[in-house]
C-alpha cells in the first residue's frame, strides 16, 4: 500500500515541478475542465471489459461484487439503505479511483505524445502544454489536480481509456427510460469545482430536498477509501477462491470497476432517487474528488476495522 502511495507522491510531484502553480482560489483550469463534454459512446452496447480473457479475471470479478456489497452494507441500517448517502461515496470512489489510473499511465508513460524513456520534467512539460495534468495550489495550500488524463474518466475525452463514467451511467439511465437529452451537463459541474478550489464551497453538493445526504464527498473518500483500497489491492482471492490468489485489481482498473458499480448502485436506488438526480449526484462528487491531493487521504484500512461481507455476498451478479 505504501508502495502505491510513494509512486503517486513521486509521479504528480515530477509534474507538479514542470508546470503553473497557481496560488489562491482562481478558477485556473486545463482545456479539458473548460472543454469537457459529457457526450457518451457506445451506451448501450455490450461493454468489453479489460480484464477478459486474462488472470485477473477473477479477482476483477470478486472486487466489483465486494465493493457494491460493502458500501451497501456499509449504509444500510434498520430502516434501509441511505440512498443519496450511498451514491455521493460511489461517486467519490469513482473520482478518485481516476488518480490512481492516471499515476499509472505516467508511471508507463502512457500519455499521448509521450515515449517510454521520456525524462520526467519533459513528460510535465508536454503535458502541461496538452492541458494532460495541471497542478493548483488553493488558498488553503492544498494541491489540486486538472487535466485530461483525469477527465478522461469521467466523460468522453480522446484521453478516455476503455469507458467513461457518464457513459456508463447514461447507459442505466437510458435502460429506465431516460432520455440522453434529458441527463445532467458535466459541463458546470467541471466549471464548479474549478471556481470554489481552496474555499469551504469545494465539493459541496445541493441536491434537491428532500434529499438530505449524510456525507459530503470529501468525508465519504476519507471514511471508505481506505477499505476500498484494501478491496482493490487483496491478493488472498478473499479467503478462498484459489484461482483468484496472486491477482489483485490493476490501478488502471480502478476507474471502470468504480464506474460498474456505481451503475449498479443507481439501479439499485431508481425507485428511491430519479435516475438523472442520481447521475448528477454521482457525476459531482466524482469530479471534485478527482481533483484531490492524495497525500491528504487516508490509505491504510486499519487491522482491527470491521470485516467485510461474507464472501457468498461478495460475489458479483
Amino acid at each position: 500500500m505504501q508502495r502505491l502511495l510513494l509512486a503517486m507522491r513521486f509521479s504528480f510531484a515530477r509534474i507538479s515541478a514542470a508546470v503553473l502553480t497557481c496560488v489562491g482560489a482562481l478558477p485556473i483550469t486545463s482545456i479539458g475542465d473548460i472543454l469537457a463534454h459529457a457526450a457518451t459512446t457506445r451506451s448501450h452496447d455490450a461493454i468489453q471489459y479489460p480484464w477478459k480473457g486474462t488472470d485477473d479475471l477473477i479477482a476483477v470479478n470478486l472486487a466489483i461484487g465486494s465493493l457494491r456489497d460493502t458500501l451497501t452494507m456499509r449504509l444500510t441500517s434498520e430502516r434501509g439503505v441511505h440512498a443519496e448517502t450511498l451514491l455521493i461515496v460511489v461517486g467519490a470512489i469513482a473520482g478518485f479511483a481516476a488518480q490512481a489510473a492516471v499515476n499509472e499511465r505516467i508511471k508507463n508513460r502512457d500519455v499521448p505524445g509521450a515515449t517510454k524513456d521520456m525524462p520526467g520534467p519533459e513528460l510535465g512539460k508536454l503535458m502541461y502544454e496538452r492541458g494532460l495534468a495541471v497542478s493548483v495550489t488553493g488558498k488553503s495550500g492544498e494541491k489540486y489536480y486538472f487535466g485530461d488524463l483525469i477527465n478522461g474518466y469521467m466523460v468522453n475525452q480522446s484521453t478516455t481509456v476503455d469507458y467513461h463514467l457518464f457513459g456508463i451511467l447514461a447507459g442505466a439511465a437510458g435502460q429506465l427510460g431516460v432520455k440522453y437529452e434529458e441527463l445532467p451537463d458535466a459541463i458546470p459541474m467541471f466549471a464548479r469545482a474549478s471556481k470554489t478550489i481552496g474555499t469551504p464551497e469545494f465539493g459541496i453538493l445541493h441536491p434537491p430536498k428532500p434529499l438530505s445526504p449524510q456525507l459530503t464527498p470529501r468525508e465519504a473518500l476519507e471514511k471508505f477509501w481506505p477499505e476500498v483500497k484494501f478491496i482493490f489491492e487483496r491478493t488472498d482471492g478473499q479467503g478462498s477462491v484459489t484461482p483468484a490468489k496472486g491477482h489483485n485489481v490493476k490501478p488502471e482498473y480502478w476507474p471502470l470497476v468504480a464506474a460498474l458499480v456505481a451503475r449498479q448502485h443507481l439501479m439499485l436506488v431508481k425507485d428511491t432517487i430519479d435516475p438523472r438526480v442520481a447521475v448528477a449526484l454521482i457525476m459531482e462528487s466524482a469530479i471534485t474528488m478527482s481533483k484531490i491531493d492524495p497525500e491528504t487521504v487516508p490509505q491504510q484500512w486499519p487491522a482491527d476495522a470491521p470485516p467485510q461481507p461474507p464472501l457468498e455476498r461478495a460475489r458479483p451478479n
